[in-house]
């Protein structure tokens, strides 16, 4: 026998012989191949034809009934449907969406029309979902505007009818190559357009609200404002922010310092509601119910204590995610929480990998656009990690709790154990979570906190045992009006811990910028990380060859020479270190942040800022430290790239289109130019034509 025919029958065995033994696993894969058909969709550089698609499925319905009989081909076909079926679901609602219609050009105008929604942004400005819309004349203006207050005087509630004048404009498309893409967002939220009112928002006469969806998301939303009042009259002020942030979803309040503490010290999570927030409420909901029940005989006598808590839980878990605001994230998290919980109602482990697929699985069937999202993926790879580890670990953490040889210890020596297993169990939870979403966070947001663990040793025991019980005995206790100390309590918390991410953030080094790893590098760790956690058996390790390869595709991130933007106004250039440069132009000011965090350039000094713009200004020449000579008209940088100002660029006396392009990364490398353009990143798709 050749000896590749040998090898290749090796390979078949070991491969078939892991299969069957892991057969019980292998439903996990349907999130997995479910989720792969989205990305492909996501992936493609122009929208693909339905009739395409049909096509498609029609075929492998055809090769399922020709593969009847061949049980290891209907195996690859039920694969293989798995993910055209997350391809059309995904699909079919873009399509579904394309019939919104969409904003082409900025305009000012006369808006009347009812609030379906509002929030407040990061300044503290409201933004309000318009519905049912008429202009001045009263003809009826089809579709949704998001909407931004200038002024913070002016607001309106859920279900309210407001006039205004508005300047409504397009949704912002990426600005940059791999940037985050707003207007794709916006289109699968149903938005027709953004902008912002810069009058003042003044009741008006509207046709009377129906619909019992209407008058909820009012109810809901009135409810949601008497709580942040109550929580700003009671706490002082960046305390109230963060409450308002954690109970209502409120995040308006928080100043920008207090952000990037968080940020910086890698508690960033906690200003956002997820399944961290949703997971404690439950879970503490469950345990006073069980030790209620526990205190009065009878009760336990005649009813399930465990799955009567499980039901208060879930009710509770329902009402913290209306009051919080119902969004995505949100959802997902009761989605999560939801399913442990039925796990517990109908006696099945509660929190297992299984769990986590079908609560994946359900997500991606209701919200297919959440996939791409930053919060799908670290939460869910968090989850999933933690999960795996503790499958594999938690033997050993019962044998340390009991003792190593079997025999019963002292009680003193068992709450000294449970304590030190509490200590270590956040410390390598923590580890476990921090190392799952780490690419995320460098693919995303361009950043590295490194004392993560830190912040969670520190910060955890005050969020789990003060800020969440109290958050929780605060809800129950307001409609009683006995929700001032409890309240208090919680500010005493948030205090702490804004001391604590105030410290780590301060410490040298406390958090890096870095470049975004390309797709493919994080593809190969999202399937090589599924690989291990999913699989029990030792041939699991192979996909840490996977996880690998992706983290060394980060040595192939090249820095752009030049960045130019679509109106050949804002520039970047690569400085002698290698980092790149942003110059002293007028432009968008989100689109040079984006620009920071995307290329992890270099954040310059004052001295350093004036003695750029005195060589773009053409006040003085410098070959040194950037090796670029400016005049009144343009800048020569590295005497083959001509900048002009306010106008566009040149490469060795060729023009570059940068309209068309939506904004360019430029690379030299000798003679040859290479571009990359926004345009051919994001394609041409049903949300940015």
């Amino acid at each position: 026998m050749p000896e590749e025919t040998l090898m290749l029958h090796v390979w078949r065995y070991y491969i078939t012989r892991n299969l069957e033994a892991e057969r019980e696993r292998w439903v996990l894969w349907l999130p997995v191949l479910f989720a792969t058909g989205i990305g492909i969709y996501f992936a493609l550089p122009q929208e693909p034809s339905m009739w395409l698609t049909l096509a498609v499925i029609e075929l492998t319905l055809l090769a399922v009934w020709l593969a009847r009989h061949q049980a290891k081909l209907l195996w690859l076909l039920a694969g293989w449907g798995v993910m055209l079926a997350g391809f059309t679901n995904i699909q079919l609602k873009a399509i579904y969406l394309s019939e919104t219609p969409q904003v082409k050009n900025e305009d000012k105008l006369y808006l009347q029309g009812r609030v379906v929604a509002a929030d407040t942004n990061y300044r503290g400005n409201q933004r309000l979902v318009l519905e049912n819309m008429k202009d001045y004349d009263g003809n009826s203006v089809a579709g949704r505007y998001k909407l931004t207050l200038t002024s913070k005087s002016s607001r309106a509630g859920v279900g309210d009818c407001v006039e205004m004048i508005a300047t409504v404009r397009p949704h912002i498309h990426a600005v940059a190559v791999g940037a985050y893409q707003l207007d794709r967002k916006a289109y699968f939220e149903g938005l027709t357009g953004g902008g912002f009112i810069s009058s003042r928002v003044l009741p008006a006469v509207c046709e009377q609200k129906t619909g019992a969806g209407l008058l909820w998301a009012e109810g809901v939303s009135g409810l949601r404002q008497r709580i942040v009042n109550r929580i700003n009259r009671v706490l002082p002020r960046d305390e109230a922010g963060i409450a308002a942030a954690i109970v209502a979803g409120e995040r308006g309040g928080i100043s920008r310092k207090i952000t990037e503490n968080y940020r910086d010290s890698g508690l960033a999570h906690f200003l956002s509601i997820s399944g961290l927030h949703m997971s404690m409420v439950a879970g503490m909901m469950f345990f006073l119910v069980r030790l209620a029940m526990a205190l009065v005989p009878a009760w336990s006598l005649r009813y399930d204590a465990k799955k009567t808590a499980a039901l208060f839980a879930i009710l509770m878990s329902f009402v913290y995610l209306q009051i919080s605001g119902a969004e995505i994230p949100s959802q997902r998290a009761f989605i999560m929480t939801f399913i442990v919980l039925l796990g517990v109602l109908f006696a099945r482990q509660a929190i297992s990998m299984r769990m986590l697929g079908w609560a994946a699985l359900i997500v991606l069937i209701v919200s297919p656009q959440a996939l791409i999202g930053a919060s799908f993926q670290m939460s869910f790879a968090a989850v999933a990690a933690l999960i795996a580890f503790y499958e594999r670990y938690a033997g050993s953490l019962h044998r340390f709790l009991t003792g190593s040889n079997g025999r019963d210890i002292t009680l003193p020596g068992r709450v000294m154990r449970i304590l030190w297993a509490y200590f270590i169990g956040i410390m390598v939870s923590d580890l476990v979570a921090s190392l799952a979403t780490l690419p995320f966070a460098i693919y995303h947001f361009n950043r590295i906190a490194v004392f993560t663990t830190l912040t969670n040793l520190l910060a955890g025991p005050i969020i789990g045992f003060v800020i969440m019980p109290f958050v929780l005995a605060a809800l129950l206790l307001m409609p009683l009006g006995l929700d001032y100390w409890p309240l208090k309590l919680v500010g005493a918390g948030i205090d702490l811990v804004n001391r604590i991410t105030s410290y780590v953030a301060g410490l040298p080094e406390a958090a890096y910028q870095v470049m975004s790893m390309p797709l493919w590098g994080l593809l190969l760790i999202v399937y090589g990380a599924l690989w291990v956690c999913i699989w029990q058996r030792k041939w699991r390790g192979w996909g840490f060859v996977l996880i690998a390869a992706g983290l060394m595709s980060i040595w192939t991130v090249k820095v752009p020479d030049v960045m130019a933007d679509a109106d050949g106004e804002v520039f970047a250039v690569r400085d002698e270190s290698g980092k790149m440069v942003i110059l002293p132009t007028r432009g968008n000011n989100y689109l040079k942040k984006v620009w920071l965090e995307k290329t992890a350039a270099r954040k310059l000094t004052a001295k350093e800022s004036r003695k750029l713009k005195a060589i773009y200004d053409g006040r003085k020449t410098d070959r040194t430290w950037i090796d670029m000579a400016c005049d009144e008209r343009s800048c020569l940088y590295k005497n083959r790239i001509r900048i002009i100002k306010y106008g566009g660029l040149e490469i060795d006396g060729k023009d570059y289109d940068l309209s068309s392009a939506l904004g360019s990364n430029f690379y030299i490398d000798g003679k040859n130019v290479t571009v990359k353009t926004v345009r051919g990143a994001i394609g041409r798709r049903l949300w940015n034509n």
